[in-house]
C-alpha cells in the first residue's frame, strides 16, 4: 500500500477563496470534461474529483458536467464522490459536492477520505475520474535538496534528479491505481500544474516577473541569518512537490510495459495552458495595492505554508512562529515593488481511457 509520508499536506480552511488561478485552471478543462461524460449511457453513474480540497473551485465544472448527464440520460442517477485527505477540510468539501442536489434529483454526493497513491473504490468502478491542481505532491519526502526551497529554481542537479525520479515513481502509481477503478470505456482527465520547454512553471512565467521561489527562498535564508531558525530547519524547508513536463506525464501511456498501461489506460488528448495570474489582472483593474498583495501573498500561502512549518522542530518556545514572518515579508516585498509580482499558472490537461 501506498500512502503520503507524515508531513500532512492539508490546504487551509477558505482554500477556494484563496486559490482564484486554480478556479480558472479548472474553467479551461471544463470542454475536455463535457467530452469525457459525452455518450455515457449507464443508470448509474458513478463519477470522482481526486485531490479536491474543499471543492469549492469545482462547484462550476462539476455543475455543467451533471446538467449534461441530466439532458442526455434524465432517468440516470448521478454520484459524485469527493476525496482528499483525512486531514482536509472535508466538512466544507461534502457540502460543495452536495450543493448539486438542489438543483437535480436523483443525485448522491459521498466523500472519501484517504490518500490517491491507493486504490480509493471499487476496481471497474468509476464512469469519470477528474483531478486538479493536486498530484504534483510527493508520496514520498525528498532531502537532498538544502540550498533552496523549490527545487526547480535551484541549480542542485542532483536534486532535481531525485525529486524528478520520485515524481514519476508517484506518477506511475498514480495512473495505476485509476487504471483500476475506471469501467471499460471510463474516462479519467488530470489538470495537472506542470512546466513547459522553456522552463516556466508557477512561480516562473520566463523571467516576465520575479521568480516566486526565489523570493520565498531568500525570505527563507534570511530567517537563518537572523537565527529565527536554525541550519537544520533551513535544510528542512523544501517544498515537496515537483511539476512535471508533458512528456513526463505521458511517459506511462506510453509505456507499453507500465502498470497502467497493461491495465488498460490509453491517451485520448494532452494540451498545455497557461493561465495569467488574476490576482495581477484585478489589481490592472482596480490598482489596489493592498488587495493584490493580500491576495496574492494568501495564495502562494495556502499551499506552501505547511512545508515549512513541518520543517520546524519546536514552535511553542518562540515568541513569534518563523513561518508567519516569512509570509508578512513576502507581502511587504510584493508590495513594495507590485509590478515585479505575478504568479502565472502552466497546466497540464490529460484526457485518458480504459480499453
Amino acid at each position: 500500500m501506498f500512502s503520503l509520508y507524515l508531513m500532512v499536506i492539508s490546504m487551509t480552511k477558505g482554500y477556494s477563496e484563496q486559490t482564484a488561478g486554480a478556479k480558472l485552471c479548472i474553467d479551461l478543462a471544463t470542454d475536455w470534461g463535457l467530452d469525457c461524460i459525452t455518450g455515457i449511457n449507464s443508470k448509474n453513474i458513478l463519477m470522482m474529483d481526486f485531490g479536491a480540497a474543499d471543492g469549492g473551485t469545482a462547484i462550476e465544472f462539476w455543475s455543467k458536467l451533471i446538467k449534461k448527464v441530466k439532458i442526455s440520460n434524465p432517468e440516470a442517477y448521478v454520484s459524485l464522490i469527493g476525496n482528499d485527505l483525512f486531514s482536509n477540510d472535508n466538512k466544507t468539501l461534502i457540502n460543495n459536492i452536495s450543493v448539486h442536489s438542489n438543483s437535480y434529483q436523483n443525485y448522491s454526493s459521498f466523500l472519501c477520505g484517504g490518500s490517491f497513491y491507493d486504490q480509493l473504490v471499487p476496481s471497474e468502478f468509476l464512469d469519470f475520474g477528474f483531478s486538479a491542481t493536486a498530484m504534483h505532491w510527493l508520496n514520498k519526502k525528498v532531502d537532498s535538496l538544502h540550498n533552496h526551497t523549490h527545487v526547480l529554481a535551484s541549480d542542485n542537479k542532483e536534486a532535481f534528479e531525485d525529486f524528478q525520479k520520485q515524481a514519476l515513481l508517484d506518477w506511475n502509481q498514480i495512473l495505476f491505481m485509476r487504471s483500476k477503478e475506471l469501467k471499460v470505456g471510463g474516462k479519467l482527465l488530470t489538470v495537472n500544474l506542470s512546466r513547459d520547454s522553456h522552463n516556466r512553471y508557477l512561480g516562473n512565467n520566463g523571467g516576465k516577473t520575479l521568480n516566486v521561489h526565489d523570493q520565498i527562498h531568500n525570505i527563507w535564508h534570511e530567517l537563518l541569518e537572523e537565527g529565527l531558525i536554525t541550519s537544520e530547519e533551513y535544510k528542512k524547508g523544501t517544498i515537496q512537490n515537483f511539476y512535471k513536463s508533458p512528456e513526463e506525464f505521458l511517459s506511462p501511456l506510453n509505456n507499453k510495459n507500465s502498470e497502467s498501461y497493461k491495465n488498460g489506460l490509453r491517451l485520448i488528448e494532452e494540451r498545455t495552458v497557461y493561465v495569467d495570474c488574476p490576482y495581477k489582472k484585478e489589481w490592472e483593474k482596480n490598482n489596489n495595492l493592498d488587495e493584490f498583495a493580500s491576495g496574492l501573498m494568501e495564495t502562494i500561502r495556502s499551499w506552501s505554508r505547511h512545508s515549512f512549518i513541518a520543517a520546524l522542530s519546536d514552535i511553542s518556545s518562540r515568541k513569534e512562529n518563523p513561518v508567519d514572518i516569512l509570509f508578512e515579508r513576502l507581502k511587504k516585498r510584493i508590495k513594495s515593488d507590485p509590478n515585479n509580482w505575478s504568479l502565472d499558472y502552466v497546466e497540464h490537461h490529460l484526457m485518458m481511457e480504459k480499453v
